[in-house]
């Protein structure tokens, strides 16, 4: 499979480093950024090509669009004039965030498929989640080729293209609640006399060893598990309820999801019962 990337920013460099990680030729692999400077210092460490937006391998499968959102109608503005005068036709695989597979489409000819996917920072440690969802012109096939490209950095799953948003609000900005999680237990802990290296440590090590629980089993159970009746965890997690953090987590995502909406220029869907806030 070869593979073109666009953009060499943390994403565009993270799915490079991916690709050989999981065996992908580096000959197989191209890179094209705005900053020469950064390209080949890209395509140097990972030993892959480079190429420029007018003059694209004519050897490509998968062509990645790993661009901020602002960007992206310049990049697809050349990406379109390249793709009009050859006879190549790859997956365009957009990471942009909040940006419609109809309205990258509208810049490309109208054979090319186009598939959008959102993935989230772990992608830098192989330890993503991405959802998938494809444009008008996008099959099966087109759909395995992404997903092959993806799996190099982590987990892939398909999802209704106006499930985005949503997934935008979960796992795309999850990491950052995460480490929010990890700060403020961090600030807490050496109020309680830790030193910040100790404090480090526990706080790293609790969160990187719960996550590793999750999975098969439901998080209830697992709290449920380390929650004795009237002891420590039960004393901490009743404040945690009595500021009713359900609620501030549910309009913390909605916020996100509706930011996304804005970004995309879609009309914000109203909430649903089992996303709305409860009393």
């Amino acid at each position: 499979m070869r593979v073109t990337v666009i953009g060499v920013g943390r994403i565009g460099e993270a799915l490079v480093a991916g690709l050989c990680r999981a065996g992908t030729s580096a000959e197989s692999i191209t890179v094209v950024g705005r900053s020469m400077e950064r390209t080949f210092d890209v395509a140097h460490r990972h030993g892959v090509r480079v190429a420029d937006l007018r003059h694209l391998p004519d050897d490509c499968d998968v062509l990645v669009v790993a661009v901020k959102p602002q960007q992206i109608e310049d990049v697809l503005t050349d990406l379109g004039v390249a793709l009009d005068g050859s006879a190549l036709r790859p997956v365009v695989l957009s990471v942009a965030a909040g940006v419609a597979t109809n309205r990258i489409e509208q810049f490309l000819p109208s054979a090319v498929p186009v598939v959008r996917a959102m993935p989230n920072t772990p992608m830098t440690v192989g330890a993503a989640v991405t959802a998938i969802a494809g444009g008008a012109a996008a099959t099966e096939h087109d759909l395995r080729l992404v997903e092959s490209v993806l799996e190099s950095v982590g987990e892939v799953l398909r999802v209704p293209e106006d499930q985005l948003d949503a997934v935008t609000a979960v796992s795309g900005s999850g990491p950052a609640y995460v480490f929010l999680v990890a700060e403020m237990m961090l600030d807490a802990a050496m109020t309680l006399g830790l030193d910040r290296a100790t404090a480090d440590r526990l706080v790293t090590g609790t969160l990187a060893g719960a996550s590793a629980m999750l999975g098969d089993v439901d998080p209830v159970d697992l709290r449920a598990a380390v929650t004795s009746p009237a002891g420590t965890t039960a004393a901490a997690l009743e404040v945690f309820e009595q500021s009713d953090i359900r609620r501030t987590f549910r309009g913390a995502l909605a916020a996100a999801r509706d930011r996304s909406l804005e970004l995309s220029g879609t009309v914000r869907p109203p909430l649903t019962p089992a996303s709305a806030d409860q009393p």
